[in-house]
């Protein structure tokens, strides 16, 4: 399968996501008789480097990406440290992200805990559906507050660094962070239009106090300009780029500052061979020459064996692929977690959001806006979820594009004509159908390739063990054709192989919940 790009950088799906068939996790074992030291050390020293690269690489891209979140420069685009900013507005045509989401309202805050306790309040949203998700600084699900966990009612939480013995006041609720930051991300449901002045109410709710200023008048947060960071380069760009020193000695540092996992000792081991340790110092230009050359090797071959895997993990029915592997907790499946970060950093769990990516139509050929299609779903083959679910159409870059009745997303709370044995008919074309199909309608840009994310909120059991899959899309004749989709005749891409300009073409992941996305 080729790689799948991130669809919300897209997807994934997805963000939130990258899963794939791992790679066997290469062991150190003990050299041959006939090795020579250098060589046995160069070894040891690359199989560290590769283990290592992957076990640090989403550590890295959450540092630089709360670096780059709370500096004064980024505006309205960032915000200080436990400090909310709010994305008020649905996205629109023109002014959108790559996969944005129509679903929803985001807001963001990175929470620094290294001064001790912050409190987290959320508003009484009066039943509205929001998710609060909680991440450490390996972009692990550590929490999750809202509607499917705490309910709506109005609260307040302490979020504990780790080893902190002090006292909170009483009847205050309290989460134990793994990492001294943390990355706080809500999504609010939103119907758009006047119902966004509503949720607007609701995102200046959410807060962040420092548990020192607790009934204390508020003090605004004073930053600090780092002018060595780079703001316009994406975080895992920027780490993909970094040489082998930079990179472990950025990452011992961030090691100082934030425990390991109780479950690291494997990966751990690995590294205090090249001198690598929690709570100390790191300094490349110490190693001898065969282990210097080592660790660069194992760079190179964690770096290849990341692109290899990417999308690996993506299922492919009726032309949806679907994230099998794991998403928002990753346990020690460092490749995984290290793809996860490269895709997109910070996807929630699936338990609240799951994402499927349309590749292809039932004819194995990608969508094309120069066609119309038609989506039949039985009535005994609609989503199965607690909260309700939509599709999004896109162009071939994650883009919403204009369309006469400024709808891109489509889903369980419109009005949507069923049939009288409860399926329901939905048509994608460029061109608006008769007047009896339009409430069921949604627009796709004209000739080019067309993308489509499936989003379920709070998905039953079915839809998150992967035992329910969306039918197929098929393509719908125009009088005067020849050659049906994927048919060399009609001038389509078959075997459902995705070309180039094709969202499933370009990405590693599928979406999964994300802040560049969905």
């Amino acid at each position: 399968m080729r790689r799948l790009a991130p669809v919300a950088r897209t997807l994934a799906l997805s963000l939130a996501i990258a899963p794939c068939v791992l790679a066997p996790q290469a062991s150190v074992h003990a050299a041959p008789a006939s090795q020579s030291p250098a060589a046995a050390a160069t070894e040891a020293a690359q199989q560290a480097a590769m283990e290592g690269y992957l076990y640090f690489y989403p550590l890295v891209v959450m540092d630089l990406t709360r670096r780059q979140f709370t500096h004064p420069a980024q505006g309205s685009q960032g915000a200080a440290p436990n400090t909310f900013a709010h994305v008020r507005t649905l996205p629109r045509a023109g002014e959108a992200t790559p996969w944005s989401n129509f679903d929803v309202l985001r807001s963001t805050a990175w929470l620094d805990l290294t001064d001790g306790p912050v409190v987290l309040s959320a508003p009484d949203t009066s039943g509205r559906r929001y998710t609060l998700t909680l991440l450490d600084m390996w972009t692990d699900v550590f929490a999750t507050l809202g509607t499917r966990t705490t309910g709506t009612a109005k609260g307040n939480t302490a979020i504990v660094p780790p080893g902190w013995t002090g006292t909170l006041p009483s009847g205050m609720a309290r989460i134990d962070a793994p990492t001294a930051h943390v990355w706080a991300k809500v999504l609010i449901d939103t119907r758009g239009g006047a119902d966004q002045a509503t949720v607007n109410a609701l995102q200046d709710g959410f807060a962040v106090t420092p548990l020192a200023q607790w009934n204390l008048p508020a003090q605004a947060p004073r930053p600090k300009p780092d002018p060595s960071l780079d703001l316009k380069i994406p975080a895992s760009e920027q780490v993909d780029a970094m040489p082998t020193d930079a990179f472990f000695t950025y990452a011992a540092e961030l090691l100082r500052k934030h425990p390991p996992h109780a479950t690291d000792q494997p990966v751990l081991v690995l590294l205090r061979r090249v001198g690598l340790a929690p709570g100390r110092p790191f300094d490349f230009d110490k190693l001898d020459h065969s282990a210097k050359q080592g660790m660069r090797r194992g760079v190179r071959a964690a770096r290849d064996r990341m692109a290899a895997a990417a999308g690996h993990s993506l299922r492919a029915t009726n032309g949806w692929l679907q994230e099998t592997a794991s998403i928002g907790v990753y346990g020690n499946d460092w490749l995984r977690r290290a793809l996860a970060a490269q895709a997109q950093p910070g996807s929630g769990l699936p338990e609240d959001l799951t994402v499927q990516v349309l590749a292809t139509d039932s004819d194995g050929a990608l969508l094309d806006g120069a066609h119309a299609y038609t989506l039949h779903i039985g009535s005994d083959q609609l989503p199965d979820t607690g909260a309700f679910w939509s599709l999004a159409a896109y162009d071939g870059q994650g883009m919403p594009v204009p369309n006469p009745v400024n709808r891109h997303a489509l889903g369980s709370r419109d009005p949507l004509r069923y049939n009288a044995d409860g399926s329901l008919d939905l048509i994608f074309s460029n061109t608006a159908p008769a007047p009896e199909g339009q409430s069921n309608w949604l627009p796709i840009p004209g000739a080019g390739p067309v993308g489509m994310l499936l989003r379920v909120y709070t998905p039953g059991p079915a839809v998150r063990d992967g035992l329910w899959t969306p039918p197929a899309v098929s393509r719908i004749a125009t009088e005067g054709e020849e050659g049906a989709a994927g048919d060399p005749a009609a001038g389509e891409p078959g075997a459902g192989q995705p070309g180039a300009g094709h969202p499933a073409a370009a990405a590693e992941t599928p979406p999964a919940p994300p802040p560049k996305k969905p």
